[in-house]
């Protein structure tokens, strides 16, 4: 079973940390190109009460998006989906820590930054998170 703590030591050996706190980490991600994607990785508590790590990337400001599309383009992923933090879209997915290895955790990770990428690229024609 993972715990917040297992976590934040898996991230640090494999990622260059930015920021972080108690119960964050930031860090910049290289995608395609020349590209990167900026990503916070959280600890929150779910409805249920355990423990999970919500992995967020943004895509761009809620005023210059183009909802529409940017709902129809999240929808086709098969983890995650999109929120308003602050004025900004974000893609993101949450997973329980304890279930399964930290490994697992890689998987919807890799698929979250893709995914806010693809779509940060496409309404924004851009490259600013």
């Amino acid at each position: 079973m993972a715990s917040w703590t297992d976590l934040v030591s898996y991230v640090r050996v494999r990622y260059e940390v930015m920021r972080s706190t108690d119960t964050e980490l930031w860090f910049n991600l290289p995608t395609t190109g020349e590209r990167t994607q900026l990503v916070i990785v959280r600890s929150v508590t779910g409805e249920d009460g355990d423990g999970w790590a919500q992995i967020v990337s943004p895509v761009g400001k809620l005023g210059d998006l183009d909802l529409p599309t940017l709902l129809e383009k999240a929808g086709e992923s098969v983890v995650g989906g999109v929120a308003a933090e602050e004025g900004v879209v974000v893609f993101r997915h949450s997973i329980p820590l304890h279930e399964g290895e930290l490994p697992a955790f890689d998987r919807p990770f890799q698929l979250v930054v893709k995914m806010a990428d693809q779509l940060e690229e496409l309404l924004t024609g851009r490259d600013e998170h």
